[in-house]
């Protein structure tokens, strides 16, 4: 063999950088001319030699695209493939819908007696109560229908409901009310599929051959029990909806308590623990597969024996010798780390819906037959059905993936709880605004409570150090009556509100059928008259929702919020060529929409020459002289005014029907008292009640509470 010697050798420079075909090229035939420099030196392009270059850099930069392209579709941002996409929103999360179906507000009426031609005399007994799940069905298209989401209840609908009464024409009285209710529908067609189980499969995977599946109704076994949807196998805990007929409330209008409330809450939220559970995932071929669970047999013992609660995982098991020291999952209530339970011996029965689409949104009035066969309700749309498409694009599963990480699924900061409490659904109480705060010591605490508190505290330590100081008898008895004179016991009040340190202080308002806003906290119905408070069972389906989402140090305490009502009066000058009636209701409707309820939040303050700007961008207004938000008198000294006050509530307790510092009587019905005329109101500007007071200004009643004047 010939020797070589090392000086023949040039140092190999390799870039590492070189990816595509001509840097590859390039650098292999560098390469060659580095180490083979005596071997092969016919680097002309027809020759063998860079045949066989060019196709190892052919090879290089293929491979290298692949590369490039796999780490691409790796990462979120970048990611091409649907599959891809698909797989990666799974691992953060979020659940990919196949098709998102259409949603409607349909209109269900009902005809209901009316008792000797009186309109108020409203037998109420002749309305009815129909369950979800009616069947709606396209006029324009028979296949396409839409299911209604929610019970159809005339019997909790509102005297606003309420249409223009059917008349009889040989008598001239009325005979009945047309009952109307709007009930949320969504598109799509249920189907039945059955699956026979027969031995235990962990995490046993039953797939649905329809496609474009939009929801799982629900998963019955032989035996009745039911199968609940989680997010994942990990989650025990499912929200239980509990409609107020099968509940302990004769009425949605009546409270936990038999209190009658003015918001209807059809339904109760509760959250129950099970093993019976399923998840959800959609294939590569748009088909929905059901995932259960891994646990019915471990070790040869049956899990409903074998199950322990979250309390009870520190227990020793027999043969296990370092649990103490072992890995805990805490998502997992019981140590054999069961995912939930497989179906076995057994036949599934899954109710499912499919259909939606772009298809889904039909026009105007086009649904007006329903299934349900009672000929005395009619339905029909009176808007458009929105909201249906064709399944997402790479793009919006990308978007909307990236948004669902964001959220975390928890509540941190005001924001989380405030958007997450008005994500409720209606039909667990109709809530209008939320505010949210931390309790904060200085003003949870006054400097008696604390220092009442405090000198309790140094009172029992030094009984304690007489005791532990040997001290006799007389001198300890002595010390025990100066502790209880010196040092009084802080009162429960007090102790409370030390309590209550570090929570989180939620405050909630409601529409009632009116769309009024209901709330306002109160001493007590002997002392201001009336209650118009927020139902219990409200705030208990919000405790109860938010639970799941909260950290664990947060405490949570719920409060109505404070309602501000008020009256506008208004001094305009027209033009000399303008109708002054006309121009006066121009502005009154203006004055309506500027204090429409869905725009006003808690805490936002009221810019009154925002408000006059508005009236001066009228058609025919030439002037403003004044706008006055008050809840009495004019103080521009005009002739308009309120009387009765508007307002029903002092926050000094007693004073709900008279207050001395505005003198006249204030109206019942209407919320607090709130002074529009401080100084401590920046010119043209309102502001609203301190933090310790959240409130929420309202123009109620508007037709009545907008006076004004064109001159």
């Amino acid at each position: 063999m010939p020797s070589y010697n090392k000086k023949e050798f040039k140092e190999s420079n390799v870039n590492y950088l070189n990816k595509d075909f001509t840097d590859l090229k390039g650098s292999l035939v560098n390469y060659a001319k580095s180490y083979f420099p005596n071997s092969y030196k016919d680097f002309n392009e027809t020759s063998p030699g860079m045949m066989l270059i060019e196709m190892s850099a052919y090879v290089g930069d293929v491979l290298s695209f692949y590369i490039d392209q796999q780490y691409r579709e790796m990462m979120l941002p970048l990611v091409e493939e649907r599959r891809n996409v698909v797989n990666i929103a799974k691992m953060l999360g979020y659940k990919v819908k196949p098709i998102v179906p259409a949603y409607v507000d349909l209109i269900f009426k009902q005809d209901v007696i009316i008792v000797d031609g009186d309109p108020s005399k409203v037998k109420y007994s002749t309305a009815k109560t129909f369950d979800k799940g009616i069947q709606v069905t396209s006029t324009s298209n028979s296949d396409i229908i839409f299911e209604t989401l929610d019970v159809v209840d005339f019997t909790i609908t509102g005297s606003n409901d309420l249409s223009t009464p059917t008349i009889d024409s040989d008598s001239g009285l009325a005979t009945q009310y047309t009952l109307s209710r709007n009930v949320r529908a969504m598109s799509g067609k249920n189907k039945i599929k059955t699956f026979d189980v027969t031995s235990p499969t962990k995490f046993l995977k039953l797939t649905l051959s329809d496609t474009n599946v939009i929801d799982i109704i629900s998963c019955v076994d032989t035996n009745g029990n039911t199968w609940y949807e989680v997010d994942y196998l990990a989650q025990d805990r499912v929200p239980i909806e509990t409609h107020y007929t099968a509940d302990s409330r004769d009425t949605a209008y009546v409270d936990f308590d038999g209190t009658p409330s003015t918001v209807p809450v059809p339904y109760s939220l509760q959250y129950i623990k099970t093993s019976k559970r399923f998840t959800t995932e959609i294939n590569e071929d748009n088909t929905t597969s059901l995932l259960f669970g891994n646990g019915i047999l471990k070790n040869g013992t049956a899990i409903e024996d074998a199950f322990l609660d979250l309390e009870q995982v520190g227990i020793s098991i027999p043969g296990q010798t370092d649990n103490l020291t072992s890995g805990l999952d805490p998502l997992l209530g019981d140590e054999y780390s069961t995912l939930g339970e497989t179906p076995v011996q057994t036949t599934l029965t899954i109710t499912y819906r499919v259909g939606g689409g772009i298809t889904s949104n039909v026009s105007k009035g086009d649904l007006t037959s329903h299934n349900n066969g009672d000929t005395t309700l009619t339905v029909t749309n009176n808007i458009p059905a929105r909201g249906g498409k064709n399944q997402d694009s790479v793009e919006e599963i990308r978007e909307k993936t990236k948004a669902f990480f964001t959220t975390q699924n928890r509540c941190v900061t005001k924001e989380d709880y405030e958007a997450r409490i008005m994500n409720i659904s209606s039909k667990f109480g109709n809530i209008a605004k939320v505010h949210v705060s931390r309790t904060d010591i200085a003003e949870n605490i006054t400097n008696t409570a604390l220092g009442s508190f405090t000198n309790y505290t140094t009172g029992v330590e030094e009984m304690v150090a007489a005791i532990s100081a040997g001290t006799d008898v007389t001198a300890i008895q002595q010390t025990a009556t100066d502790f209880l004179t010196n040092y009084p016991t802080p009162s429960t009040e007090q102790i409370t509100d030390i309590q209550e340190l570090g929570t989180i202080n939620i405050h909630v308002l409601s529409y009632d059928n009116n769309k009024n806003l209901v709330g306002n906290p109160h001493y007590g119905s002997d002392e201001l008259g009336t209650t118009d408070n927020v139902p219990i069972v409200l705030t208990q389906n919000i405790k109860n929702y938010i639970s799941e989402f909260k950290i664990l140090t947060d405490t949570l305490n719920f409060h109505d919020g404070y309602i501000v009502n008020f009256g506008v009066l208004f001094d305009v000058v027209a033009h000399k060529h303008a109708e002054p009636t006309e121009v006066k209701l121009l502005c009154i409707e203006k004055i309506k929409e500027y204090f429409k309820i869905d725009n006003m939040k808690f805490g936002q303050p009221i810019f009154v020459s925002q408000l006059e700007y508005e009236l001066m961008g009228i058609d025919g207004v030439r002037a403003v002289n004044f706008v006055d938000i008050t809840q009495s008198g004019d103080s521009n000294n005009s002739d308009m005014g309120f009387s009765p006050n508007l307002y029903t509530y002092s926050l000094t307790a007693g004073q709900a029907t008279d207050d001395s510092d505005t003198g006249g009587t204030a109206q019942s019905g209407y919320g607090w008292l709130f002074n529009f005329e401080s100084s401590d109101h920046p010119k043209g500007i309102i502001l609203p009640a301190n933090s310790n007071n959240p409130s929420v200004f309202e123009l109620k009643n508007p037709n009545q509470n907008i006076k004004g004047v064109v001159r």
